[in-house]
């Protein structure tokens, strides 16, 4: 479980990432990043990924791929990491060198 002080909760800040934050795609996740005084993380998934079984499952998936980076993130950001249909199938390993590999790409990974 991700703790809670690293947790993004509120609807508003969710609603101001999707419109103003910038963007970065990897192959199975998409990361909404913007500039914040704490880091705060958010975790998504689209009807397009499949019924609230598979969204959950999905999103359990995220949050325990994000877990291992949480020490190596830049501690000055609001994100939210939103799934791509492709990854309710992929294994948590393929999932986490994604995630870890978008964050690099977007310079939020040390």
């Amino acid at each position: 479980m991700l703790p809670l002080r690293y947790r993004l909760k509120k609807r508003k800040t969710f609603n101001y990432l999707h419109q103003h934050g910038k963007r970065v795609s990897g192959q199975y996740v998409l990361v909404y990043f913007c500039a914040a005084t704490n880091l705060k993380v958010g975790f998504s998934a689209s009807k397009k990924v499949g019924n609230s079984v598979i969204r959950h499952r999905s999103v359990r998936l995220l949050r325990e791929a994000m877990r291992p980076l949480l020490k190596r993130v830049n501690l000055r950001t609001n994100m939210i990491v939103v799934a791509k249909p492709e990854l309710p199938q992929q294994h948590l390993l393929y999932i986490t060198l994604d995630l870890e590999n978008t964050l690099k790409k977007a310079g939020l990974v040390v």
